[in-house]
């Protein structure tokens, strides 16, 4: 937006110091550009047309740190409003067949996860005299915050749903702020796996998060300065670590605080949820005289499921 008001000297500085190298443009026709390129080319009128295309990046980008769920669950293209995911049983086996004999057919029961799509949308507040005024920084930031709501909207529905499957089913006790949770993670994994399942990924609330990295730094000094440079495990016992950062909820306690709070999931990612994705996050510019705003709807349309409570082993605080 601030390229749109240059002169052509100042606007020849800022291309290469405000346009990545990568950021491509795509006309009305479908034709694909190199932003750099077609703006050293083209000159300062061209810079409104990507303005769509940087919108789109900011919001997006605003997204990012919030992504969890859609991480750590498949997430099914929706081709309609409603999609059922079928899943078969689990912990059968095949029989013995004697040399010769006939195989058997073996049927399976099948269940099925039932998503339904809704829309979740926002509009940042946008007003003409904060374009007037170039406060665009302004601008990128209620960009970076709308994209960040929608995506914690993904990761609530999902943790709630997560929640109420369970519903104290399936559950590993521990202690807070001990080193204890290491233990205790070994456990929910081992009881993922007892009951047939893979576990994948452990999903935590940031108290429970900062509690394992501790105790890991502690414990594994040998690994503890790619932890302690980075901020970041990784990998867990054999599974994806993922932080979601939601607030608590009516419908789950999601947090580290008290008793009875749920601080985490261990899953299996092919049996624990699904995720369906109607429309992922996308905006649609508009302009509102009358309130003399200028700005964009940034919605989606998903919705996730729970599968099997089964493959699934909540985290529960006790003190």
């Amino acid at each position: 937006m601030s390229m749109t008001r240059m002169g052509p000297a100042e606007f020849k500085q800022a291309v290469p110091r405000m346009i990545p190298k990568d950021l491509a443009y795509q006309d009305p026709d479908g034709k694909i550009f190199n932003a750099r390129e077609l703006l050293t080319s083209q000159g300062p009128e061209v810079a409104s047309g990507l303005i769509p295309v940087e919108v789109y990046a900011t919001i997006i980008e605003g997204s990012e740190p919030a992504r969890c769920i859609r991480e750590t669950f498949p997430v099914f293209k929706m081709a309609s409003e409603t999609l059922k995911v079928p899943y078969g049983e689990t912990g059968t086996y095949a029989p013995v067949v004697a040399e010769g004999a006939e195989i058997p057919i073996q049927d399976q029961t099948y269940g099925a996860i039932t998503l339904t799509a809704a829309k979740y949308a926002v509009r940042p507040l946008i007003t003409t005299e904060m374009i007037n005024d170039s406060k665009f920084d302004v601008v990128a930031r209620e960009l970076r915050k709308a994209g960040l709501r929608v995506e914690n909207a993904l990761n609530r529905l999902a943790i709630d749903a997560l929640t109420a499957a369970n519903a104290t089913t399936y559950e590993t006790e521990f202690s807070m702020g001990t080193p204890v949770p290491l233990k205790k993670l070994g456990s929910a994994i081992a009881a993922v796996q007892g009951r047939g399942f893979q576990p994948t990924d452990i999903i935590m609330v940031p108290g429970l998060y900062g509690d394992v990295l501790g105790a890991f730094t502690a414990v594994f000094t040998g690994m503890a300065e790619g932890v302690v440079r980075t901020g970041s495990i990784g990998t867990l016992l054999g599974c994806n670590v993922r932080i979601c950062g939601i607030a608590a909820t009516t419908a789950a306690n999601w947090r580290y605080t008290t008793n009875d709070d749920i601080a985490g999931f261990v899953v299996d990612r092919d049996a624990a949820g699904a995720l369906g994705m109607r429309e992922d996050i996308n905006i649609e510019q508009y302009k509102d005289p009358i309130r003399d705003m200028v700005g964009m709807k940034v919605a989606a349309r998903f919705d996730f499921e729970s599968g099997i409570a089964a493959a699934t082993q909540a985290l529960e605080c006790v003190t």
